[in-house]
């Protein structure tokens, strides 16, 4: 698992694409552990969320739907495996390296903090506009409308069954 985190890490620093990942389901499951185990990490701080396993189930079973549907109308299915891990796994890894700046921004608020999570927020995007580039053999640019556009379906289905996040 250490090559894999070292792979996601290249994918982090857009120097790997989802194919440099190993194409098995280990990875896979891996992948969407971490990404689990972050997400209900970062859902219980505070006050929590008041339906936490509904917001986990759907951050999971959005992806593994959505990636689907859209590798699909391109005709490249065969790349689920791989594209899945690459973006679940890039999003938990992304998340815990900016965990101590998410915990410490909690804590008092400081506008240095506020920048660097908000930078990271804006650099989640284009990992994975990177991701869906090498996925779907298409422009940066329109990888970016694809990641936009499937992070608004994301949220619209989940705060609007979960409530506000």
């Amino acid at each position: 698992m250490t090559d894999l985190i070292f792979r996601l890490a290249g994918l982090l620093l857009l120097r790997r694409g989802p194919q440099d990942l190993p194409p098995g389901w280990p990875a896979l499951f891996f992948s969407i552990a971490a990404y689990v185990a972050v997400t209900a990490f970062n859902l219980s701080r505070g006050d929590g969320h008041p339906t936490p396993v509904a917001v986990i189930t759907l951050a999971v079973g959005l992806p593994l739907t959505l990636t689907w549907i859209v590798l699909k109308i391109r005709q490249r299915t065969g790349r689920w495996v791989q594209t899945l891990t690459a973006l679940f796994g890039s999003n938990a890894l992304l998340s815990v390296l900016t965990l101590p700046f998410s915990l410490a921004a909690g804590s008092e608020p400081n506008m240095g903090l506020a920048l660097i999570l908000l930078t990271s927020f804006f650099w989640s995007f284009a990992v994975d506009a990177h991701i869906w580039r090498h996925a779907l053999e298409i422009s940066f640019a329109a990888a970016l409308v694809v990641t936009m556009l499937l992070f608004v379906i994301s949220l619209f289905v989940i705060t609007s069954l979960t409530g506000p996040l």
